[in-house]
């Protein structure tokens, strides 16, 4: 019987420029570069095997089967990458995640990642990191940048062939942290994909953000490369500030945030005011992001310990890209 198994672990990545916005729904070509930082503790761990006694595809995300949108997203991607190996074997896909799933953390990010990796290994096909990137992006478009490690910039283009993420450095450039702030679990009315469509055709400050995204790109670019922390924090504030406007002024009205994460923006500015280096960034949805440097990420996490309303605080480093590891889920 033909059958064959890889299992690829890949990090979450975040985004310190937001990627806001499709050109080509299909091709999932962004209207605008992103980067992000790929860390290294919020990982999805995927095996793929194909295999003649399979008569259909099967996907489990957390020990549970998946229907639906879910399911379908899965499917429509290994058919992609089936298509291109010229293989029809069905196959079974079994995930994990080590944090939360759909609650704006990047899941799909690490999962698509972890799922194109696993994937063309299993399938045998030899490709290199650009064009593992290319078919990721198809998947999710975030996922493009967790193949790589470390700081990342997604290329928008009109092409699907050059629309890609590439590495502006490694993990070990720039010792900065992530504090990962889990609230309890909220239900978001849609999806990032949906919220995005949304918010391009209905919100008239989606322009607005177009017109100074490359600005705070070039910021971006020089922070990292410069290791300037302050510009990288504020850079990466105002552009999330400018996103969740986006969010607010579209229609219907989409409203990631809820009062406890207004409440942590605040005490993060207050730790600011008390010479603690710490800056905010939050995706869809009330999760959130606190960049500091090492030297404080102690302190800021023993004060998070203490609120009520902080379910668990997960303290990141700059982390690797998507790899082939041997440990079989199944």
């Amino acid at each position: 019987m033909k059958s064959t198994k890889a299992t690829a672990l890949a990090n979450s990545n975040t985004a310190l420029i937001k990627y806001w916005g499709k050109q080509d729904e299909k091709l999932i070509l962004p209207m605008t570069n992103s980067i992000s930082l790929t860390v290294d503790s919020l990982s999805t761990t995927t095996t793929v095997e194909f295999s003649e006694k399979y008569q259909e595809d099967h996907f489990f995300l957390n020990d549970e089967k998946q229907t639906g949108t879910a399911e379908n997203r899965v499917i429509e991607h290994l058919n992609l990458l089936r298509s291109k190996a010229k293989m029809n074997l069905k196959a079974k896909v079994m995930s994990r995640n080590n944090f939360p799933t759909a609650a704006g953390l990047a899941s799909s990010a690490s999962g698509f990642a972890a799922l194109t990796v696993a994937s063309c290994k299993a399938l045998d096909l030899k490709l290199n990191q650009k064009e593992l990137s290319m078919l990721s992006r198809r998947g999710s478009g975030s996922s493009a940048r967790s193949i790589f490690g470390g700081f990342v910039e997604w290329i928008k283009a009109d092409e699907a062939s050059e629309s890609y993420a590439k590495q502006l450095a490694n993990k070990d450039h720039f010792d900065m942290r992530d504090i990962v702030v889990i609230f309890k679990q909220q239900k978001r009315e849609f999806s990032t994909r949906e919220a995005m469509k949304i918010s391009k055709e209905t919100s008239p400050m989606f322009k607005a953000r177009l017109d100074v995204v490359e600005t705070s790109l070039d910021k971006m670019r020089k922070a990292i490369e410069q290791r300037d922390f302050t510009l990288l924090g504020q850079t990466a504030e105002a552009d999330c500030n400018l996103v969740h406007s986006i969010a607010l002024t579209s229609k219907p009205k989409l409203s990631f945030w809820i009062d406890e994460t207004v409440k942590i923006i605040n005490l993060i500015k207050d730790f600011r005011k008390g010479g603690i280096a710490a800056y905010y960034t939050v995706d869809t949805g009330s999760n959130m992001h606190i960049l500091t440097l090492p030297q404080f990420a102690a302190e800021i996490e023993m004060i998070l310990n203490r609120i009520p309303y902080i379910v668990k605080t997960v303290v990141c480093k700059p982390g690797d890209g998507a790899k082939i590891i041997d440990n079989h889920l199944f």
